[in-house]
């Protein structure tokens, strides 16, 4: 992701949305999502729906989770200065979304103090472990079609993720049944 990227889709995207991130931090962003995509590549044909988060992978060398993957990338993203203050927690789940739309969903307060997580990577992974089982029960409920799923949404094209994301904003954001 070059540091144009950052300025012109990223930081507009994310401020949207009420991130308030200071155009002077798409340097260092950046650089960490440069640095990050060793850790994200092995995950982009991953699906929420899919992927079992316990897995060990083999990135550069070394054995992690899944799961212990995606805390590290969320904390690297999470430990950018943004103004006086860091990336805050939605704006990385926005980000990483941003990164690989089929397998993160994204998070803001009032859905992670929903499902009991807390603000930081550990939380971030708790809630992805949370979305990957709700997403695994969806599918075994439309028996395995997942095109059920997608079809029965007034937002065509949309992944699982970002179908996932819809119901929590609605649910816990917007507080709507």
């Amino acid at each position: 992701m070059s540091e144009e990227s950052v300025r012109n889709i990223v930081i507009p995207f994310l401020n949207k949305w009420k991130c308030r991130l200071p155009y002077e931090c798409a340097s260092e962003l950046a650089k960490v999502m440069q640095e990050a995509e060793p850790l994200l590549k092995p995950i982009r044909n991953f699906k929420i729906e899919s992927v079992n988060l316990l897995v060990s992978i083999n990135v550069e060398g070394k054995t992690l989770r899944i799961l212990e993957l995606i805390e590290e990338v969320f904390d690297a993203i999470q430990q950018v200065k943004a103004g006086r203050r860091t990336v805050g927690f939605t704006a990385t789940s926005k980000i990483l979304h941003m990164a690989v739309p089929e397998f993160f969903v994204m998070c803001d307060e009032k859905i992670r103090k929903a499902y009991g997580c807390e603000g930081n990577a550990t939380g971030y992974g708790n809630f992805m472990i949370r979305m990957n089982l709700l997403a695994r029960d969806l599918l075994e409920q439309a028996n395995g079609n997942k095109d059920m799923i997608l079809n029965c949404s007034k937002w065509k094209g949309r992944t699982l993720a970002r179908l996932l994301d819809i119901y929590n904003y609605t649910k816990f954001t917007l507080k709507k049944a």
